[in-house]
């Protein structure tokens, strides 16, 4: 019996430790400058200024709401933005706005590392910007994992319907 608590004890640490070290692991890509109210997408220096999409309709948004913020595997860093406001898509990103029900604004990820990235709570109308570097390929999978949509950088601002789409690889 003793045993069996110093195997839960050392398990438990070892968990904890390793939460503590992957919640200090950087942003993956620097978060963009403040939130303006501008037009549509505009293109100036290495960013692109982007609208954000106006929010759900109430009442398809309360047929979807999971009382649960969108997330994403491995972490990005991402921006809370609110309906019709705008935000800075910085080059080499892939921008993803979806809505997020336990703020009532869009929850803007910003995948800048090449990864695949899991989703988790993402519903309903969304868009993507994808300002990476030219001619680099986004690609959008269902949870078969066939791919439902591709982008080609630089594609900015374009609608999504987030319900089908399970991963996104961003290079």
């Amino acid at each position: 019996m003793q045993i069996r608590r110093k195997v839960v004890g050392l398990v438990a640490g070892v968990g904890v430790a390793a939460g503590t070290m992957l919640a200090t692991v950087p942003a993956q890509a620097q978060a963009p400058d403040s939130v303006q109210a501008t037009g549509s997408a505009e293109r100036g220096g290495s960013g692109q200024r982007v609208t954000a999409p106006p929010a759900p309709d109430n009442e398809r948004a309360s047929a979807r709401i999971t009382a649960t913020s969108p997330k994403i595997s491995p972490s990005a860093s991402y921006k809370h933005v609110a309906s019709g406001g705008s935000y800075t898509c910085d080059y080499g990103n892939l921008c993803t706005p979806v809505w997020d029900p336990t703020v009532g604004k869009w929850k803007v990820f910003f995948l800048y590392y090449c990864n695949t990235y899991s989703l988790s709570y993402w519903n309903g109308n969304g868009a993507f910007s994808n300002n990476q570097t030219t001619d680099t390929k986004a690609y959008f999978y269902n949870s078969s994992g066939g791919t439902i949509r591709t982008s080609t950088a630089p594609d900015r601002n374009r609608s999504i319907d987030w319900d089908p789409v399970w991963k996104i690889k961003n290079c």
